[in-house]
């Protein structure tokens, strides 16, 4: 069958890097061979936490500190995800930086962004205009925080983490949501 006949395949994924136990386990008559830790755990909140801002590949701090040399991350904010109490800084990843080194004359090479190709001097300019409002979210400046993340829809309207922060900066002035700068990942 040729490409254009298959159908479309999306999915997310959580990455995180800890040490964890890995081996087959089980008894005499039934072994499966699976990852056992915090860190395993972690990683699959990770993978269900894509929903919550629509994206398709989100990392925790260790991951993106490991891998900050090869891959461009975008930090989504300090959260707490289901099923945790505690709260971790989340990335998501965006691009090899290989690519950053990348230009023909007169143009910026593609980057695949939310399932669409995207010059990638734009998706840059987003992610300074989310970075500079997280930033200011986290210290509880929802205000400041909510003119960054329009300023990002306005280069980029697909931009799905700007869009959930414009709705949680709402639920600051309401009153619906902490003021802590710490978003609460639900189900």
């Amino acid at each position: 069958r040729s490409h254009e006949e298959l159908p479309e395949v999306r999915f997310r994924v959580g990455i995180n890097t800890d040490r964890v136990l890995v081996g087959n386990y089980g008894c005499d008559h039934r072994v499966g061979y699976t990852a056992l830790g915090d860190g395993v755990n972690l990683a699959s909140r990770l993978e269900t936490s894509n929903k919550f801002f629509g994206t398709t590949v989100m990392v925790s701090e260790s991951t993106a500190q490991g891998a900050a040399e090869e891959f461009h991350f975008r930090t989504l904010g300090r959260v707490v995800v289901p099923g945790k109490v505690e709260v971790v800084t989340v990335f998501e990843l965006l691009f090899e930086r290989a690519l950053e080194g990348v230009d023909s004359p007169g143009c910026d090479p593609l980057v695949l962004y939310y399932w669409q190709w995207v010059r990638r001097d734009i998706v840059l300019r987003v992610v300074d205009c989310y970075e500079k409002g997280i930033a200011l979210y986290i210290q509880g400046d929802s205000r400041e925080a909510l003119h960054w993340f329009m300023g990002a829809l306005a280069v980029l309207p697909l931009d799905f983490p700007s869009r959930k922060l414009v709705e949680c900066c709402a639920g600051f002035e309401s009153g619906e949501t902490p003021r802590d700068g710490v978003l609460r990942v639900s189900k």
